[in-house]
C-alpha cells in the first residue's frame, strides 16, 4: 500500500475511479454475502437460484471491471484480486449446489422422520396406565346367578 492506509482508503473510496479502484470488487463481495445470508438464513430458501444470481452478477461485474479497467497496469494485485474474487464465488456456488443444499434437505428428511416416528408411537403405545384406570368388578362366588335368582324370588310379595 502506497502512501498508508488512510491515503489509500481515501483514494479508494472518496475519490472511486471505476478503472483503477478496488473498492466495487469489495462491495460486490458485501452484495454478495447480504444477498445469500437474505436468501439463506431469513427466508430458509431451499433452492439454487439465489446463488446462481449472485455469482452471474459476480462473474459479469469482475468480467467488464477486467476488461474496461486498467488493473492490470498496477502490478500482481491488479491480477490477483479479480482472478481470487472470480475463483471465489464458483467455489461458493459449487460449495452450496453440491455440499449444503444436500445435507440441509437430508437432515430436514431425518428430522421429518423422526418427528412421524415419535408421533406414531405416542398413538401405537399410549404409556404406562394407573391402576386408578380400569375398574374390575368384586369376584363372584361360584353359582351365585342361581342364589341371584332365589333371592329376587324370596324377595317378591306374595299376593
Amino acid at each position: 500500500v502506497k502512501g498508508g492506509i488512510e491515503t489509500t482508503l481515501e483514494k479508494e473510496v472518496l475519490h472511486y475511479d471505476y478503472s483503477s479502484s478496488y473498492f466495487d470488487i469489495f462491495l460486490l463481495a458485501v452484495f454478495r454475502f447480504k444477498v445469500l445470508i437474505l436468501a439463506y438464513a431469513m427466508c430458509r430458501l431451499r433452492h439454487w437460484w439465489a446463488i446462481a444470481f449472485t455469482t452471474a452478477v459476480t462473474s459479469a461485474f469482475l468480467l467488464a471491471k477486467v476488461i474496461i479497467s486498467q488493473l492490470f497496469s498496477q502490478g500482481a494485485f491488479g491480477y490477483v484480486l479479480p482472478i481470487i474474487s472470480f475463483i471465489l464465488a464458483w467455489i461458493e456456488t459449487w460449495f452450496l449446489d453440491f455440499k449444503v443444499l444436500p445435507q440441509e434437505a437430508e437432515e430436514e428428511n431425518r428430522f421429518l422422520i423422526a418427528q412421524d416416528a415419535s408421533e406414531r408411537a405416542a398413538l401405537l403405545h399410549p404409556g404406562v396406565l394407573s391402576d386408578g384406570q380400569f375398574y374390575s368388578p368384586p369376584e363372584s362366588v361360584a353359582g351365585s346367578d342361581e342364589d341371584s335368582e332365589e333371592k329376587q324370588d324370596s324377595e317378591k310379595p306374595i299376593v
